[in-house]
């Protein structure tokens, strides 16, 4: 699944605090492209399995009363971090996981609670939310038809087994990739892709303001958690991807912003305590 989608929006802000005269050369940019979603050989990719994983996504029936799925918090529609039908920390105590590009992080939460994408699927359906039981979760989908088949179709033998529902899943969320944006075409050779103010500031990003030390690769991540850098602050949180950025209403790992613009006055300062929260 493939989402066109705009980092450059980013880009073009930051020429609101500098002025450059030559855009960065594309050679220095083919590594933010993105190219192949890797899936572990435990669980290979195959066509039919995401189909199955989908339709698991969006089913209510692996919830404990029946009106809860994946997609209620993380809408695969909207991919908004902050943006989610259910009020922010009411499920999981934290912010819901921006699940674009999910398979080309090595960590998948802000705080990572588990070693792959396998895990945190099955950590998320043993929720309060979700059902605890796994017999129960195995024999309610045991008793559609449809999905007899097509666990048979996907995994190559007949079966319904919380190994191979949280194998679905994952197989499904790696494929939420965001892709063809404007800065992809542009690096691939679509010199129109881009506008000139947006050229300049994708220099200001990789030069003067040295965005790209954090905010690098394929998902604009270097997928690590940094310190604040605050006087008496511990936490370490990861780089965000910056991929479908312009979709989103909040920013900073808690919300703190609700405009790009600020987030970049908020860098250029760097760093500041506002309304009590802590911003980095």
């Amino acid at each position: 699944m493939y989402r066109i989608v705009s980092v450059s929006f980013f880009i073009f802000f930051l020429l609101v605090f500098y002025n450059c005269k030559e855009p960065v050369q594309k050679a220095e940019l083919e590594s933010f492209v993105i190219k192949n979603i890797v899936h572990p050989n435990n669980n290979p990719y195959n066509k039919d399995k995401v189909e199955l994983g989908k339709l698991l996504y969006f089913d209510k029936r692996l919830s404990f009363n029946g009106n809860t799925n994946c997609a209620i918090c993380h809408s695969v529609e909207i991919q908004n971090s902050e943006k989610n039908s259910l009020p922010r920390n009411k499920i999981h105590n934290s912010p819901a996981s921006f699940l674009t590009n999910v398979g080309l992080y090595k960590d998948v939460f802000i705080d990572p609670q588990a070693k792959d994408l396998e895990e945190i699927v099955r950590e998320r359906i043993y929720t309060a939310v979700m059902l605890k039981d796994e017999k129960t979760i195995v024999a309610r989908l045991s008793r559609v038809a449809e999905y007899r088949e097509l666990f048979e179709k996907a995994f190559g033998s007949p079966g319904i087994t919380m190994d191979r529902i949280v194998k679905a899943i994952s197989a499904f969320e790696r494929t939420i990739i965001s892709k063809n944006s404007r800065f992809d075409r542009y690096v691939m050779g679509e010199e129109s892709a881009l506008s000139p103010a947006q050229k300049r500031g994708l220099d200001v990003f990789m030069n003067k303001a040295k965005c790209s030390q954090c905010h690098k690769g394929p998902n604009f991540s270097d997928s690590e958690k940094h310190t604040t850098g605050l006087s008496g602050i511990t936490q370490r949180v990861r780089t965000p991807s910056l991929r479908d950025v312009s979709r989103k209403s909040e920013f900073m790992h808690n919300g703190g912003f609700t405009k790009l613009e600020d987030v970049v006055d908020h860098f250029v300062n760097g760093g500041l305590r506002i309304q009590s929260k802590i911003l980095f």
